[in-house]
Order: structure tokens, then sequence, then C-alpha cells
């Protein structure tokens, strides 16, 4: 593992998907570590990462409209760019895939392609690329349990073979439940949900019982930017969590954060790998790191929540 210094070229990350949940926290955590964003989004709706960082500071961001199925767009952009590692997190997620499974494939296997082809043309020696735990096999067909799922392991061996093929490196990291301000998309949101509803003093059921990672976003984006700032070898997947709690324990965190919170949960189990987790190769590219405790972490978003609350005029409140 190595790091950019001094003497080299100051590090510029493209990313995908930069609009969603964890864009917007990744490219806050990129603008604390002084690292230029060539932000990109089939739309220019940053209303998550304003939310987040309302003190956005000027000349850190370029921002850009881009569909990664647009090969010949996504290729004009990275040698514009000419940056020094690429973030893609552009991707369809779970309901989408299982409701119009031709736009799944066309984004998220057509546009990681891209991605790759795009890099490979202009000599871009860092990627990194969400997978999902829903690529993990699980259930009595030891599978995907889902399109999302499929498309997301098909990625994985995608890159796989662009280092046996090409020699390009990649890094694929495996976000499970993450929870934190933003996250109000895909099935599982409704820990965030709760968390915000606890946050706001309303009633809300988690609608289904299960063992997982429950990691903080503000940990994901501090993950990326480590690896946006690293150099390896091969096409590395890693698990980025090896912690597992139960619904149970999510719930405690947050009563014990909210006294009386009206938050509860559900008998509905929600299938979800629970074990056979491996972070060595996230360590083998940016070291240890520590995460944030699963009651830290329900604080700290309750606390966002009820600032951003604050800062929006109270008829907009009622």
């Amino acid at each position: 593992m190595t790091s950019q210094t001094s003497d080299q070229t100051p590090d510029r990350v493209l990313i995908t998907g930069a609009t969603g949940f964890l864009g917007s926290w990744i490219m806050s955590a990129l603008l604390d570590a002084g690292i230029h964003v060539m932000a990109t989004d089939i739309n220019d709706d940053y209303h998550r990462l304003e939310a987040l960082r309302p003190d956005l500071p000027g000349g850190m961001i370029d921002r850009r409209i881009l569909d990664v199925t647009d090969a010949a767009a996504l290729d004009a952009l990275v040698a514009e760019a000419r940056p020094t590692g690429i973030i893609h997190l552009a991707a369809l997620q779970i309901p989408v895939c299982r409701e119009k499974p031709a736009a799944g494939a066309a984004v998220n296997v057509g546009g990681h392609i891209n991605i790759f082809e795009a890099a490979r043309a202009h000599g871009i020696r860092r990627i990194i690329y969400t997978s999902s735990i829903a690529a993990k096999p699980r259930g009595p067909e030891n599978a995907p349990s889902n399109l999302y799922g499929v498309f997301k392991k098909t990625d994985e061996e995608i890159a796989r073979i662009y280092w046996q093929d090409h020699a390009m490196p990649s890094l694929g990291l495996r976000p499970y439940i993450v929870y934190g301000v933003g996250r109000d998309d895909g099935e599982t949101s409704a820990i965030t949900r709760a968390i915000q509803a606890a946050a706001m003093g309303e009633a809300y059921e988690i609608p289904f019982a299960t063992r997982s990672c429950f990691q903080y976003a503000g940990d994901i984006a501090k993950v990326f930017v480590r690896a946006a700032q690293a150099e390896w070898r091969g096409a590395l997947l890693s698990d980025i969590s090896d912690r597992v709690n139960s619904i149970d324990d999510v719930l405690s965190a947050i009563h014990t954060v909210v006294p009386g919170a009206r938050v509860t949960g559900s008998q509905t189990e929600r299938l979800s790998p629970d074990a056979g987790f491996d972070v060595a190769p996230l360590r083998q590219v940016i070291g240890e790191w520590q995460e944030t405790p699963l009651a830290e972490g329900v604080r700290e978003t309750v606390e966002l929540y009820r600032a951003i609350a604050a800062r929006q005029p109270s008829a907009q409140r009622a």
C-alpha cells in the first residue's frame, strides 16, 4: 500500500452516482481530505449533500450530468478529467432491478463495463466500486437471492477478468446495511427511517428482522477516501465490516439514544448473510480502521436529523 505524496499530482476523483446517499457522504469526506471531485450523475439534485454540508466549500466540486450507459460520453469525460481515481457508485437498487431488469442490467452491468473501458483507455489505475452484500450466496440455492445481487456478483467477476486480461487494478467493496442521513432508497433504508422517526418523535416499525452488519455512512465514506489515496495490485474484493448485530441491537441503540422512542420491530424474517465476512483485502489497501459503535452512529444520525430540521423554516417543519 502506498499513498500520494506532496510532490505527486494532487488527487482528483471522478465519482459516479454522486447525488445518491453514499455519493453524498463520500463527497463530503473527499472535501474534508482536500480532494477535488468531478461529480457525475443522471441528475443535478444534490439535496442530500447540501443537507450534510450546508457550508460546501467553493471550487472543489465540478458537477456534470452523465449516464454511465453512454460509453462515449463517459470516455470523453474521463479523457477531460484525467482523474487519479474513479469511485463508481451508480447503480439501480433492488426494487428497480426487480421491476425493470433490462434497465438494471444496462446500468449495473453495462455501466460497470463502461467504467472499466474508459479507465483502461486513459490509464486510470484506481477503480473503487460498490458491490453489495446482495452478491453473497445465501439460502438453499447458495446464490444471490435477487437480480440486483446477480448483477453485483457479475460486476465482481468482470473486475477479476479485467485484471486477468488487462492488469487493471480495482477494489470492490461490499457495503451491507448502511444507515445515515440521506438513506431514503432501497429495502434496508428502513434502519435509517427508524432513526429519523425517533429523532423527530414519530412512530415507525422496522418491517423485518435480521442479523447483519449495520454500518454508519460516515465510516463507509472514510474507507472510500482512504482507498482513493492508496495503490494496490489485483482485482481485490472485500467486505467492509465483520461486526454482526441484530435488529434488536439496532432498536436497543435507538432507545438508548432516544428514550421513549416509538420505534418497534417486526417478526418478518429477512434472510441476510451473517457470517463468513473477510475484511483482509481492505486492510491490505488502507490498513486498520475503527468502526463507529452502533449506539454512537445512531446518536450522530439523530443529532444530524435534528440539526437539519432546525435549519428549516417553521412553516416547512409543520
